[in-house]
């Protein structure tokens, strides 16, 4: 969600995947909101985003992203981390076909694929 997370996030993207475009589902803190499950309204608007993306729009690849000083998310950076992976699994579980990859923006605003 945040503005200064998402042209560093794009351009990364963009080179990482090969496309012109990338669809944006943005919440605030959606590495957490994924990991932890607790609120099944908010993981379903994701899904639901997900599902348009990648079917009408053929998305090449899925990000989760975890940034510095998040709002919706303002753990540490080693538990954000542990969120994306649990994001990213979380994820997986419908979509196993598809390339899903986590992302860490720095303080500097430096995309860092994580794993």
């Amino acid at each position: 969600m945040d503005g200064r997370v998402q042209l560093p996030v794009i351009e990364f993207l963009k080179k990482r995947f090969n496309v012109n475009y990338v669809d944006v589902i943005s919440e605030p803190g959606p590495n957490r909101i994924l990991a932890e499950q607790n609120n099944l309204n908010v993981v379903e608007s994701i899904f639901d985003r997900l599902r348009i993306s990648v079917r009408q729009h053929g998305s090449a690849g899925i990000a989760v992203v975890g940034h510095h000083d998040c709002a919706g998310n303002p753990a540490s950076q080693q538990e954000q981390y542990r969120h994306t992976l649990a994001a990213m699994d979380c994820i997986r579980r419908q979509y196993s076909n598809i390339p899903i990859i986590g992302l860490w923006v720095s303080e500097n605003w430096e995309v860092r694929e994580i794993s």
